[in-house]
């Protein structure tokens, strides 16, 4: 997978998951809206009572009786259709909340993976092997070996040795210097 697909398909989890926070945040809106329109409600019952008796004693009885009935029979309605929505929104928001978290597991499992990949690509690549090593190491004992002493030096990671700079340009590539070496 490319290192855009992958940003892609990162950007898509991300846009996904801010949606849902969105639309668990919306629900969370509407649970404490329905909450305040219950507490309401409940706080205004025993005013609605209170009213329902003052005007009991200027009308007629039957007719407050029909009234009490009609207003608890909707208030009843009303808190339990509120009710049933809250639960509805309740369950959407585990829903949402147990799809975020398995998301949010496999992005943190694909970012260690990544990662160990990345320790193991960059360990095989960067470190010379032991093979390598001596092979260097057995060069440089046969310039010693072939007279006088090489003047060697780390430069920037790579191995360097002393050359006269005036006394190059042999061999057919002329990439070829005489060495400067130091009896």
């Amino acid at each position: 997978m490319s290192d855009d697909s992958t940003k892609q398909h990162l950007f898509a989890l991300m846009a996904h998951a801010e949606e849902q926070q969105k639309n668990i945040d919306q629900a969370i809106d509407i649970i404490n809206k329905q909450q305040a329109q219950i507490e309401s409600l409940h706080k205004q019952l025993p005013r609605l009572a209170q009213q329902l008796f003052t005007d009991s004693l200027n009308g007629a009885r039957t007719s407050i009786e029909s009234d009490l009935n009609n207003h608890a029979t909707k208030a009843a309605q009303d808190l339990r259709q509120a009710s049933r929505e809250a639960k509805q929104a309740a369950q959407a928001i585990k829903k949402e909340t147990k799809a975020l978290d398995w998301k949010h597991a496999f992005m943190t499992v694909g970012a260690i993976l990544g990662a160990c990949v990345l320790v193991v690509l960059g360990a095989t690549l960067l470190i010379p092997s032991l093979d390598d090593a001596a092979e260097r190491r057995a060069t440089v004992k046969e310039l010693n070996n072939a007279g006088g002493a090489l003047q060697t030096a780390n430069c920037e990671g790579e191995l360097c040795v002393r050359v006269m700079t005036k006394q190059c340009g042999f061999g057919s590539s002329k990439d070829y210097c005489v060495l400067d070496l130091k009896d």
